[in-house]
């Protein structure tokens, strides 16, 4: 059943890429005079509301006598619309376009190098999956075609080891799931074959422990379906080892690493001793090799996100429910105590999203999928517990990607295959 559900993902009807419009410089000037006018318009907004609340101000002390807790209820209403003014005022310009790719693709991956520039790996758009890369350089703005990989591939994953060369392993192409592995060095502008994984796989996790050693866990092939393996890659030899097994198979999960070093793995496509796993976590020690299951989360998702916070809390947002749901729902895990609690709902339901933290401790969740792909991203601040709409982005995605650069800005790239699609945006 779960095998049937994966293959529907992967099956998703994608659009055609049209031809892009010739007078994008053109589009660009209009943008920025439309950009001016909202800016002009904010602006007149804004002073009329100082100047009205500047005169209650200075008028409602000397009124203040019978009607005073009703003046100054008023006063303090005004000024909630003020600064509510100035908050949508400050997220609507949040968003900038950014230089456009070389080559549209979503379901691909984007590593931060040690330089600042991001690295765009593979992917998928309407001429199939790609082995085609390239580098951002967020200086310049400007997208650069590197050496491509050698091997075509989606739903594969991306790692910066300790030493700056990046690790891409697994995924899939039109001979199905893949278990090869390839090193990119920036400096020389190479991809060099290491060792394949013991096991082919996608939508599987690779996360780089405190060691240096890159954890590889779960995923999916037709072979085994969804799969509960995970080994172990060390950059020093090149070599993969097989590590213990999950407790529960997973595909389309999370993987973190938490701050006491272990990695917490959530949700996903999959099966337990005791049954199904969309709501099960667990945690690989990699002192000791060994999972240990943890306490459920509240809800059963896969194709979620899990962003570790500055406090060393985990929030899990949205993704997709066992028989259809799209959740708007997100909890934290404590790792002190190990404990799963709701906390406010984002204000869009979503999966194949992305969530970012960012350098104030907030985390920008942007995109997905909805009704359809989405323009709209919204903020958590743990601090408050709450969530804040911002500004839309100007194009629709879902199976994106979301790269905070070393500025504090973010990099969002691909994930839309309509007009301009190859544009990305700045947050």
């Amino acid at each position: 059943m779960f095998s049937n559900q994966v293959a529907i993902s992967h099956s998703r009807p994608d659009q055609a890429n049209p031809s892009q419009p010739a007078h994008i410089q053109s589009r660009t000037r209009h943008d920025n005079s439309h950009r001016t006018r909202e800016k002009i318009l904010a602006t007149c907004l804004v002073t009329a509301l100082m100047l009205i609340t500047i005169s209650l101000i200075v008028v409602v002390p000397i009124m203040a006598t019978k009607n005073s807790a009703k003046s100054i209820s008023q006063t303090t209403t005004t000024m909630a619309m003020f600064n509510e003014l100035i908050q949508t005022n400050i997220s609507i310009k949040k968003w900038t376009t950014s230089a456009k790719l070389n080559i549209n693709r979503n379901r691909h991956t984007a590593t931060v190098l040690q330089n600042g520039k991001v690295l765009v790996t593979g992917g998928y758009n309407h001429k199939g999956v790609l082995r085609e890369c390239e580098l951002y350089d967020p200086l310049r703005d400007q997208w650069t075609l590197v050496a491509s990989m050698s091997a075509a591939r989606q739903d594969h994953t991306a790692s910066l080891l300790p030493n700056g060369l990046v690790l891409v392993t697994g995924g899939e192409n039109s001979d199905g799931e893949v278990s090869t592995a390839e090193l990119y060095n920036a400096s020389v502008n190479t991809w060099t074959n290491t060792r394949s994984m013991i096991q082919k796989r996608s939508e599987h996790t690779a996360t780089v422990l405190q060691n240096g050693k890159v954890l590889v866990a779960g995923g999916w092939n037709e072979e085994g379906g969804n799969l509960d393996t995970a080994e172990l890659y060390d950059p020093q030899t090149g070599v993969w080892t097989a590590t213990q097994n999950m407790n529960c198979s997973h595909a389309y999960h999370q993987a973190s690493l938490l701050t006491n070093g272990k990695v917490l793995i959530t949700g996903g496509l999959g099966f337990c001793s005791i049954g199904m796993s969309p709501k099960t976590s667990e945690l690989y020690d990699p002192i000791s090799g060994a999972w240990i299951r943890t306490n459920d989360m509240n809800i059963d998702r896969y194709h979620h996100t899990a962003t570790v916070l500055q406090d060393g809390r985990v929030l899990v947002t949205g993704g997709h429910g066992l028989v259809g749901e799209i959740w708007n729902s997100t909890e934290l895990f404590n790792p002190s105590t190990n404990q799963w609690n709701t906390t406010r709902s984002m204000n869009t339901p979503r999966y194949a999203h992305s969530a970012t933290l960012l350098p104030n401790g907030k985390v920008l969740v942007v995109g997905g999928f909805s009704s359809g792909s989405t323009d709209s991203a919204e903020l958590y601040d743990p601090s408050t517990d709450a969530w804040t709409v911002t500004g839309n982005m100007k194009y629709h995605r879902s199976d994106h990607t979301a790269s905070l650069l070393t500025s504090g800005e973010v990099l969002v790239v691909g994930g839309s295959l309509g007009p301009r699609a190859e544009i990305a945006e700045i947050y």
